[in-house]
């Protein structure tokens, strides 16, 4: 009976194809920080809330963290290690985009502004990617169950974590532009 499972030149196919993929979808990020340093060079505002900068940052390395965890879970047949893994990475990700709402809403910078613009359009965009991604660490841990992962066929939820980790990175590099740089 042959096997169901995609061949590893396929599997590398789809590696190279999601990286670039990503490597597209990095390309706003790239110019909406391109555009910050151009328009308004190394301004903070003094009215940005740095201590819900932290806290939204430390979720999102956590997050990273327990996907992580998941991923080299399943590398080692733990399937359910790997759902629970990445339920908790994905409920960490509502709470940060939870955060961001709340910063959001309660308006500590002003959208009239120049930082305000840029600000709001780069946590705005990186909270879509977030919320992307916390329904695609959903979507594989349910998938995960479904189609039984195995530590030889995993590639979706290495999809999974390769996305996790992209708009993470986003995430950060748009919190240390905003709070730091």
């Amino acid at each position: 009976m042959a096997s169901t499972y995609p061949k590893e030149r396929e599997l590398a196919a789809y590696r190279w194809g999601f990286r670039i993929f990503l490597v597209s979808q990095a390309v706003p990020f790239i110019l909406i920080f391109s555009d910050w340093y151009m328009f308004n060079g190394y301004y903070i505002s003094p009215r940005a809330n740095h201590w819900l900068g932290v806290t939204e940052a430390l979720f999102g390395i956590a997050s990273g963290w327990i996907a992580w965890r998941g991923l080299v879970a399943i590398r080692q047949g733990r399937l359910m290690d790997m759902v629970q893994g990445f339920r908790r990475a994905a409920l960490l990700g509502g709470v940060q985009l939870l955060l961001l709402a709340y910063q959001w809403g309660t308006r500590f910078i002003s959208p009239s502004t120049r930082y305000g613009e840029v600000y709001y359009l780069l946590t705005g965009m990186a909270g879509f990617y977030e919320l992307i991604g916390v329904f695609v660490l959903v979507a594989i841990s349910f998938r995960a169950a479904r189609v039984a992962f195995t530590a030889q066929y995993h590639w979706d939820a290495d999809a999974a974590l390769y996305f996790w980790i992209f708009q993470l990175a986003g995430g950060l590099l748009a919190y240390l532009l905003l709070y730091w740089i």
